[in-house]
């Protein structure tokens, strides 16, 4: 396929070669490849085999250290389309504790999970179909999990969060997140995941309100904005900063 131009919906100097994110003059500080043995533990069903890999992550865009002199680090996900038995493929569930963060739909379209767990009685599931242009903001302390759930096509998504953020992988003694979002008869279904004895149905938001409330727009990439009115986003910086 021909290499299609990410710059309109990133804001970044990126192209996709249809397997491969290209960056264009732009510094990446780590490349990783997430196969099955690394996320075994976050899986519906941890005997599989196959899908070999999961997704790609391009850890700390950058160019001429533009962003970091700004407190922004950049990274880049590419999910790919595929079937772990009957579960989507997705990324590990990371949590930031302390301040919040920013997803971006750069390419095709999936599910992004967030939850916050604190006992059985006290806990918050949010279930969120993206597509193509959508901004998403991820509260400090909910772990969040970005699943394709197309499976003819990448799904491509940036992450923007402060650098004193430093979200990790969290839920690995738990099986992941709450949910797992599955194909069954030709069907995209939600279940619970049996770690979680208890747990709140799945909710859908209204993310538009969100997004006005906390002065983001969707048709303008999140990058652009940030770097154009810079003191409208110090809540990004700050930490306990979002409630939704």
């Amino acid at each position: 396929m021909a290499k299609i131009d990410l710059k309109q919906s990133t804001g970044l100097p990126i192209f996709y070669s249809g397997e491969d994110l290209l960056p264009q003059g732009l510094s990446v500080s780590q490349t990783s490849l997430v196969c099955i043995d690394e996320i075994r533990l976050q899986l519906l069903n941890p005997d599989l085999n196959c899908p070999e890999n999961f997704y790609k992550k391009y850890s700390d865009l950058d160019k001429d250290n533009v962003f970091k002199e700004k407190n922004i680090k950049i990274n880049m996900y590419l999910i790919f389309p595929n079937l772990a038995g009957i579960e989507y493929t997705k990324t590990f569930a990371t949590r930031s504790k302390n301040y919040p963060r920013i997803l971006e739909i750069a390419y095709g379209g999936g599910i992004i999970l967030l939850q916050r767990y604190d006992s059985p009685k006290s806990n918050r599931v949010i279930k969120l179909p993206v597509k193509k242009g959508q901004k998403i903001i991820i509260p400090q302390g909910y772990t969040c999990a970005i699943i394709n759930s197309r499976q003819n096509s990448n799904l491509i998504v940036l992450e923007l969060h402060s650098r004193d953020a430093k979200p990790r992988i969290v839920l690995d003694d738990r099986k992941g997140m709450s949910y797992y979002i599955i194909r069954k008869n030709a069907k995209q279904e939600t279940v619970r995941n049996p770690e979680y004895k208890i747990v709140e149905e799945p909710e859908v938001i209204n993310t538009d309100s969100i997004l006005s409330k906390y002065g983001v727009r969707n048709g303008t990439p999140i990058v652009k904005q940030i770097m154009r009115k810079y003191e409208k986003f110090t809540w990004l910086f700050s930490q306990d900063s979002v409630s939704i």
